[in-house]
């Protein structure tokens, strides 16, 4: 069975995928995890922040960091699985990146020159602390992987990586990036997206990764930040999503 994932958007924004089967019958119209988790965070921080720098100010702080972060995405995803030693690979990176269909698509916009450099800016905060990060990967199994489960009410989404470790671990892998280092308390909700994916991962593959990890890039500090997270915690943080997941059919009766 051949599937096809089709996004489509209710009339308040809120982000659904459809899936099809064959490309023909409608297997399921769910909704994405960032779009549950979103729907029914408190914005109040958010709304405060706003006003207290600008709304200029806040579109441009937002825009660097959603574009930087979608090319600092792609500069990864090409690097991991490259031949070479890490000069190589980088410097191959260096080549291939400003012609990538995906990147060009943000560099070509206003101020893409600026996300492009900040990106890589992100980008080699994990490869000069190589042996933390990229030097641990032995194989990467999974890459920017769309995935959608009828668990739980069901929902959709794609997954960063997910990969074999050095140590024969399996690790489903996301990256972010941000303005300062992340208190633990601070990425919640972090840690329950990746349970969702954890879980849907599972149901979609068979395969029940060792854990998680979740990396995050700041423009404070050369050493990124690395979160962690096991088998045991990541159920915890799943029942967590699917409280949310549930308080949101209650609103949406979706």
């Amino acid at each position: 069975m051949s599937e096809t994932i089709k996004r489509v958007y209710k009339e308040d924004g809120r982000r659904y995928y459809e899936v099809k089967k064959d490309g023909k019958k409608v297997i399921a119209t769910l909704p994405s995890v960032t779009t549950v988790m979103g729907s029914m965070s408190d914005k109040s921080g958010l709304d405060a922040w706003r006003k207290r720098v600008g709304e200029e100010e806040a579109d441009r702080i937002s825009n660097l960091s959603m574009n930087r972060g979608t090319i600092m995405h792609r500069l990864i995803e090409l690097y991991k699985p490259m031949p070479g030693t890490q000069q190589e690979k980088r410097d191959n990176l260096e080549d291939i990146a400003p012609t990538d269909e995906e990147i060009l698509e943000i560099t070509e916009l206003e101020n893409g020159q600026l996300y492009y450099n900040e990106a890589w800016k992100m980008f080699d905060k994990f490869w000069y602390n190589n042996s933390r990060f990229f030097g641990r990967v032995k194989k990467v199994i999974d890459s920017e992987r769309f995935l959608w489960t009828l668990k739980g009410g069901g929902y959709a989404g794609t997954l960063d990586n997910v990969s074999e470790l050095d140590d024969g671990s399996i690790k489903i892998i996301d990256y972010k990036n941000s303005r300062r280092p992340k208190r633990e308390e601070w990425v919640q909700d972090y840690f329950r997206q990746t349970a969702a994916y954890w879980v849907a991962y599972w149901d979609r593959t068979g395969i029940k990764a060792d854990g998680a990890e979740i990396w995050i890039a700041n423009e404070v500090d050369l050493m990124p930040q690395c979160f962690s997270l096991d088998q045991e915690q990541l159920k915890d943080y799943y029942k967590s999503f699917m409280e949310i997941r549930e308080s949101y059919r209650e609103k949406y009766g979706e």
